[in-house]
């Protein structure tokens, strides 16, 4: 089976470009940057995407540490607003990554 070719540096790329570099998770993070405590139903509203297009997305995002849920859905009641925010720490630190990786800092 071939190998593919891989740069020193790219397991210290590869999540921000995973995550990052998707259409859905940086469209929902921008739109949680400016409008905090969404529930899902909400963000799914306002960006015009299907919810479980939007539930894939905020799951691929709380995996890698860039958002937040209140209350945690392991705490949540089945029916129980689920709000959503973007861990801007650990967001900026994402950014950070993959501007070191493209030679920015």
């Amino acid at each position: 089976m071939p190998r593919y070719a891989r740069p020193a540096n790219s397991e210290y790329a590869e999540d921000p470009i995973k995550t990052l570099g998707n259409v859905m998770n940086a469209s929902v993070i921008g739109y949680l940057r400016q409008n905090p405590a969404q529930t899902r139903a909400e963000i799914a509203e306002e960006l015009q995407l299907p919810k479980m297009s939007v539930a894939n997305a905020l799951e691929t995002l709380m995996e890698a540490g860039l958002i937040i849920a209140d209350p945690p859905r392991d705490v949540a009641l089945r029916g129980q607003r689920v709000r959503y925010s973007v861990d801007d720490l650990q967001v900026t630190e994402m950014i950070m990554r993959l501007n070191q990786v493209l030679g920015e800092i």
